[in-house]
């Protein structure tokens, strides 16, 4: 846990955007990066870390216990993004999408993920958290992949 540990020193404090498949992992306990994203989880939990995300990954979260007609794993998944003083969820208004698309168009990005990297942007983060490798650091914003934690 190595990495881990020191990744999360290094957030501390810090306005981190968490991307849906952290999420996802997390609230299925995926066996290969559960031991990654429940420390970032916990502190985000805890206040160490400023955690943010976006309206869009809570729709992506939800889309698999849709797809299983699972009422109740929705309304469980619905109550962990409404945990008060968890997260902050920010909306993806009119100049966020459009800061998405001119992601999408100069740097080639899949949609959704230059939907969640421009609201990182717009919601001040420092760091964003995500398994996606078409999402890459520059001089705005520090991309955290999940693999690189991997000790």
């Amino acid at each position: 846990m190595g990495k881990v540990n020191s990744s999360l020193e290094r957030m501390n404090g810090h306005r981190v955007y968490i991307d849906t498949n952290v999420f996802i992992y997390f609230l299925d306990r995926n066996p290969e990066f559960f031991p990654l994203v429940s420390p970032l989880i916990k502190a985000v939990d805890s206040g160490t870390i400023i955690g943010v995300t976006g309206d869009a990954a809570i729709a992506e979260t939800l889309v698999k216990p849709y797809r299983t007609g699972n009422p109740e794993l929705v309304a469980s998944i619905r109550e962990f993004f409404r945990t008060e003083g968890f997260l902050s969820i920010q909306p993806h208004d009119g100049e966020t999408f459009d800061l998405a698309a001119q992601l999408r168009a100069t740097r080639g990005m899949k949609f959704i993920d230059a939907l969640h990297y421009a609201t990182a942007l717009r919601s001040g983060c420092d760091f964003f958290v995500t398994n996606d490798t078409g999402i890459q650091s520059d001089q705005f914003l520090e991309i955290i992949p999940l693999a690189s934690l991997k000790d």
